[in-house]
């Protein structure tokens, strides 16, 4: 868990933030899992055990910052707000966005509200749009002239680069967009805290013991996650329980400390949306370990989706809030976790039940 210091610097309670919009885009394609096990391409017993019933699969010219971009307009057309309102743009992601050596958040930017303030990538992993919550949070608060922010994550997985059904033997990985207004002005939610943790020493377990590479793709096979996890994991008979152990007493500590921030407790809280995991993962890490009503989450939906690299919790908010079901009053939790290891709570209170 973090030390002393690290928990007055972690933890924040927000005053006069607001979610002003919200968006997302998936693409049309719909691949379902049974359709994949069928084509040879998803093993039969992964799939049972997992739990995800189909994937978004973006076309050639739907990269992740494309479809980020898709999702930002609606946010900001959502929100009301002129283009010379936002003082900063935050574009999260996980995979390969099109180009190398680019910046795919100016792109998003341009696609968005144009010309005025910085635009700067977020490498979060699964954790990345949450983090660039938090950092989008603290710019805003900081700084007078920044009446608000758009924070995007976007991502798609293809081969070569990346098998979606191999890559990690715990998830399979969808392509689409999400994008949401943090704004000083007024919304239809309030964001009332939010808290992140990390505990480095846990990075290698997605790094790996391999040798260093030169260049990506260098070795011209597909990622493969879980067999960097395994090499590190199984290296002993404790390697495994300890980092489960870690992961879980952080966790909770960073669930309990944004619940405590924003002066309630999770019997209070009507809606939860996560990073979308396996059924075994979400049951054992999340939603069932807290005790909370799978109902009230986005889980089963974005099942439909697969996970959604680093867009998973801004596609939740943005699903639930499309479905009018939220009201003045209640409570959203967004719990996030990647690579690092990061993460990132953050509690929201709707206001009003958005009119799109």
């Amino acid at each position: 868990m973090p030390s002393s210091d690290a928990d007055q610097a972690a933890r924040v309670r927000w005053d006069n933030l607001y979610v002003a919009g919200l968006g997302k885009y998936l693409p049309q394609r719909v691949m379902t899992t049974e359709q994949a096990v069928e084509q040879g391409l998803y093993d039969a017993k992964v799939c049972a055990a997992n739990g995800y019933k189909s994937v978004r699969v973006a076309g050639d010219q739907e990269t992740g910052p494309v479809m980020a971009g898709a999702a930002g307009r609606i946010a900001v057309e959502r929100s009301g707000l002129a283009n010379d309102d936002f003082g900063l743009v935050l574009h999260a992601y996980a995979s390969h966005q099109g180009r190398d050596l680019w910046s795919p958040a100016s792109f998003v930017q341009n696609e968005t509200v144009g010309i005025g303030g910085p635009a700067f990538d977020v490498r979060g992993g699964c954790n990345g749009g949450l983090s660039a919550l938090e950092l989008a949070a603290s710019y805003v608060a900081a700084r007078p002239s920044a009446k608000a922010a758009l924070i995007t994550a976007g991502d798609a997985f293809q081969l070569p680069y990346v098998d979606r059904w191999t890559a990690d033997e715990r998830s399979i990985c969808g392509d689409g967009g999400a994008a949401m207004v943090l704004s000083k002005q007024g919304g239809f939610a309030r964001l009332l805290s939010s808290v992140s943790a990390g505990d480095p020493t846990l990075e290698i377990v997605d790094r790996g013991s391999g040798p260093w590479t030169a260049a990506p793709f260098e070795e011209g096979k597909p990622i493969n996650l879980s067999e960097r996890r395994r090499d590190y994991l199984l290296r002993d008979e404790f390697a495994l329980r300890s980092v489960l152990e870690r992961m879980a007493k952080t966790g909770d500590w960073v669930m309990q400390t944004a619940l405590q921030e924003a002066g309630t407790d999770l019997k209070s809280v009507q809606f939860l949306v996560h990073t979308t995991y396996s059924e075994p993962v979400a049951q054992l890490g999340i939603y069932g370990r807290m005790g909370f009503d799978r109902t009230k989450t986005s889980f089963d939906w974005a099942l439909s989706v697969g996970q959604v690299g680093a867009a998973d919790e801004l596609l939740g908010m943005t699903y639930l809030a499309e479905s009018g079901r939220p009201k003045p009053g209640d409570l959203l939790v967004a719990a996030g976790s990647g690579a690092g290891y990061v993460w990132t709570v953050a509690v929201f209170e709707f206001l009003e039940t958005p009119r799109w």
